[in-house]
C-alpha cells in the first residue's frame, strides 16, 4: 500500500507528494461549494476536501499531458483519508505495466500547451 500521512498533515493545509516506480501523485487539502441540505433551496455550504491526482513519469503534473492525468476527490476525513490512499493502490496495480515501462526523462520532452492563435487573440481575420 502506498504511504499517505495521517489527516492532520492536510487539516494544516500541506500537500504530499510521491511516486512508485513511474507514477506519481499529489494529495492535495482544499474546499468546495456544496449544496447545504439544511440551509433551504439554494444554499450552500463550504467542505473540507482532498484531491489526489495521478500522472505518469518522468515530468512534473504542469508538464504532462492533461490526457494522461486522473484526478479523484474525497471528503476531508479519517475515511476520506483512508479511501485516497486505497485509490492510489488500486491505480497502480490496475496499470502496473503502464507505470513500469515509463520513460527516462533524458528520452522524451516534457509536454506543453499547443501556442495561442495570435489573430483569434486580437479578433483579426485574415
Amino acid at each position: 500500500m502506498i504511504f499517505v500521512p495521517l489527516l492532520h498533515y492536510f487539516k494544516c493545509k500541506n500537500q504530499y507528494s510521491g511516486s512508485e516506480d513511474g507514477m506519481r501523485y499529489l494529495l492535495s487539502p482544499g474546499k468546495r461549494s456544496a449544496p447545504d441540505p439544511d440551509g433551504g433551496e439554494g444554499a450552500q455550504k463550504e467542505e473540507a476536501i482532498l484531491t489526489v491526482d495521478i500522472w505518469p513519469d518522468p515530468w512534473a503534473l504542469d508538464r504532462t499531458d492533461p490526457a494522461l492525468r486522473r484526478q479523484m476527490v474525497f471528503p476531508l476525513t479519517d475515511e476520506g483519508r483512508a479511501a485516497a490512499a486505497e485509490y492510489l493502490s488500486s491505480a497502480y496495480s490496475a496499470d502496473l505495466a503502464l507505470w513500469k515501462q515509463r520513460p527516462s526523462i533524458l528520452d522524451c520532452e516534457p509536454w506543453s500547451p499547443p501556442p495561442k492563435d495570435e489573430d483569434a487573440e486580437s479578433g483579426e481575420s485574415k
